[in-house]
C-alpha cells in the first residue's frame, strides 16, 4: 500500500506500514472510513464510519449502491493492504483536484499624499481609510539591535520590521478603500508609535475617493493640471 485518498478532502496520505491490515482509516482531515469491498464492482471502498447499520452506501468508484452495511463482522470488510491491491490491479486512479485559480482584486489603487490628484477630478467621497498593524520583534533580535547601539550604525533588523510594517499597513488600507468603491486614497500619512516598548504600530490612513481624468471637452480643464510626460 503506497497511498490512500480522502474522498471528502481529497487529500493523498500513506499510511505507515503498521496500519495496512487494519479495516478502519482516519484521513488527517477528521474524516474516518471503514473498508468494504462493493458487491458490485468488486473493489475495496471507503465507507464512513457515521454510516449506520443497514443504511445502503455507495461505492467510490462505480458509485454502486450497496446494501446490508454492519459496523463489526460484515462479511465485506476489507483492509488498507486490499484497497492498495485494488488500486495497483485494476488500475483505479485518484480524483484529481480541480486547480482553480484564485479570483482577486486586481484594479490598482492610487495613493498620494496630497488632496489632489493633477490631471483628475474628484468625483466621489467615500470617507477616511486606514490600514493598521502591530508587530514585536523577538528577544534575540532586540539583543542584537542593542549591541548595535554601542557600535553604532543602520540596525538592519528594524529597517526591515518598519518597512515591512508600512507595506502591510498600506494594503490594508488598500483594501478597505477598495471595499468602499474608490479607486484613489487622497491625503494619505502614516502614524508610528510604540506599544510597551517592546512592539511598533504602524498605521496608513487617507481618504478614499472615485477619480477620473479630465478630458480636453471639460470645461474646468487647465492645461497645468495635466501630468508631465517624460521625453523618451
Amino acid at each position: 500500500m503506497s497511498e490512500v485518498q480522502c474522498p471528502q478532502c481529497l487529500q493523498i496520505t500513506r499510511p505507515p506500514d503498521r496500519d495496512l491490515a487494519a479495516s478502519r482509516w482516519d484521513c488527517p482531515c477528521g474524516a474516518s472510513y471503514s473498508l468494504r469491498r462493493c458487491s458490485d464492482c468488486g473493489a475495496v471502498s471507503h465507507v464512513t464510519t457515521l454510516q449506520q447499520r443497514g443504511v445502503p452506501w455507495r461505492c467510490v468508484w462505480c458509485k454502486a449502491r450497496n446494501a446490508g452495511y454492519a459496523p463489526r463482522n460484515d462479511p465485506a470488510t476489507a483492509t488498507l493492504a486490499d484497497l492498495g491491491r485494488d488500486m495497483a490491479e485494476r488500475q483505479l486512479q485518484f480524483v484529481v483536484r480541480e486547480q482553480t485559480a484564485p479570483v482577486g482584486d486586481t484594479t490598482p489603487v492610487l495613493i498620494v499624499t496630497t488632496n489632489e490628484i493633477p490631471g483628475y477630478r474628484i468625483t466621489q467621497v467615500h470617507g477616511d481609510v486606514f490600514g493598521l498593524i502591530v508587530r514585536a520583534r523577538n528577544y534575540f533580535s532586540n539583543l542584537g539591535a542593542s549591541f548595535r547601539t554601542l557600535a553604532g550604525g543602520e540596525v538592519a533588523g528594524y529597517t526591515r520590521l518598519l518597512t515591512d510594517s508600512r507595506n502591510q499597513a498600506r494594503e490594508r488600507m488598500w483594501r478597505e478603500a477598495r471595499e468602499r468603491g474608490a479607486n484613489a486614497v487622497v491625503a494619505m500619512r502614516f502614524d508610528c508609535n510604540e506599544i510597551g516598548d517592546i512592539m511598533s504600530e504602524v498605521a496608513a490612513y487617507g481618504t478614499a475617493v472615485t477619480v477620473e481624468p479630465y478630458s480636453l471637452q471639460d470645461e474646468n480643464y487647465d492645461l497645468r493640471d495635466r501630468p508631465a510626460v517624460r521625453q523618451q
